[in-house]
């Protein structure tokens, strides 16, 4: 079996990482045990549940350690929105 070598720098990358190679290894169990005839219906399911509760959780961790380092710097609270400096092309897209 391959393996591979995933440098990564906090728990919550790790978590992220773990939880994407099980969506991939459940995404195929799900395709060899499908149905004949059901294995995209049944795979596409699988992926937008799945899927979008692994971004849900990304993007959570993500925003909530962004808070968590600037409140440890004491900087003030304010609220949250989106800058135009962005780096996400979805952020840029979601604009148009």
């Amino acid at each position: 079996m391959p393996t591979a070598t995933f440098e990564y720098q906090t728990p919550e990358e790790r978590r992220a990482i773990d939880a994407a190679i099980a969506f991939v290894t459940e995404m195929h169990q799900l395709a060899r045990t499908a149905p004949p005839g059901l294995i995209l219906g049944c795979c596409e399911q699988q992926a937008l549940q799945q899927g979008h509760d692994l971004l849900r959780s990304t993007l959570q961790h993500a925003v909530q350690a962004r808070i968590d380092a600037d409140e440890q710097k004491g900087g003030p609270r304010a609220p949250a929105r989106v800058a135009d400096g962005c780096a996400s092309k979805g952020a840029a897209t979601a604009k148009r």
